[in-house]
């Protein structure tokens, strides 16, 4: 996954060209002339050289940590652990199940994004969530990465309550996907094509994965790449080629999050 850098990043190479991305391997930043089409990002001229051997230092993989991830994912850690320790019930309070959100537990929204059903499941979701929220993160900062999220999770539970209602639901992927489908709509924002992100193959996996494995939320995954893509291109799309002030993308953002809220509400109580 190639990162989307920020306007004031500079490429490794030419000091006065903006970087567009950073290499897949090394993480070094990287302009348009020096990008190297790989299988999934793009790589910078070393590694393309070194063919593959390029040695990564202890302080390169811990140089940026992204303080929401880690966040997170330990937010994800500690439920699963809480799951474990409690029982079965703590996963039947907290999943998501239209029926007792329209009998007004309408917390399962949010709670439903923070559980899973086993080791691997949670193992899978947050390797993801590391891998897509790590480049997102750094590339427009941990607010608007938080918003990101937070659409693609209220994304993913809003199209499960409105195509699979009676499903119990959980699991983070929905959000998490979400920020894949953020990076996607930051790259779009920024003129780059869906292929060149190299995403579009692990959108294509994550939608037909469901398909092969039924118990898979198809809704939850779609709902959550939707919503991302959305919110990040608002965040994106509009300052940078509409020369909208930020701050009126970002109340945007918020407000497009909150109609995602009242909607999975609403997708709630209409099966009362």
């Amino acid at each position: 996954m190639a990162l989307v850098l920020d306007d004031s990043t500079a490429c490794y190479r030419h000091a006065d060209t903006k970087a567009a991305v950073e290499c897949q391997r090394c993480g070094r930043p990287i302009c348009a002339q020096c990008m190297n089409q790989a299988s999934v990002g793009h790589h910078c001229p070393e590694c393309v050289a070194g063919g593959g051997q390029q040695v990564v230092t202890a302080r390169q993989i811990t140089e940026y940590r992204p303080p929401l991830t880690v966040a997170i994912m330990a937010a994800n850690a500690l439920a699963y652990v809480a799951q474990t320790v409690v029982g079965r019930q703590l996963t039947n309070d907290g999943l998501l199940f239209g029926p007792l959100v329209g009998a007004g537990e309408v917390w399962r929204i949010i709670t439903s994004g923070f559980l899973h059903g086993s080791l691997m499941h949670i193992g899978f979701n947050m390797y993801a969530l590391w891998l897509f929220g790590r480049s997102l993160e750094r590339g427009v900062g941990s607010v608007r990465y938080g918003l990101i999220y937070l659409a693609g999770l209220l994304g993913g539970a809003a199209a499960v309550l409105a195509f699979n209602y009676d499903a119990p639901t959980l699991g983070a992927s929905g959000a998490v996907l979400g920020l894949a489908g953020g990076i996607a709509g930051v790259s779009m924002a920024r003129g780059r094509s869906l292929q060149e992100t190299g995403l579009l193959g692990i959108f294509a996996f994550n939608l037909a994965l469901p398909l092969l494995v039924p118990r898979i939320s198809f809704w939850g995954h779609f709902g959550g790449i939707a919503a991302g893509f959305i919110a990040a291109w608002i965040l994106t799309w509009l300052p940078e080629r509409r020369r909208v002030q930020s701050s009126v993308t970002f109340g945007l953002t918020v407000a497009f999050c909150a109609v995602l809220a009242v909607v999975c509400v609403v997708l709630g109580y209409r099966g009362v």
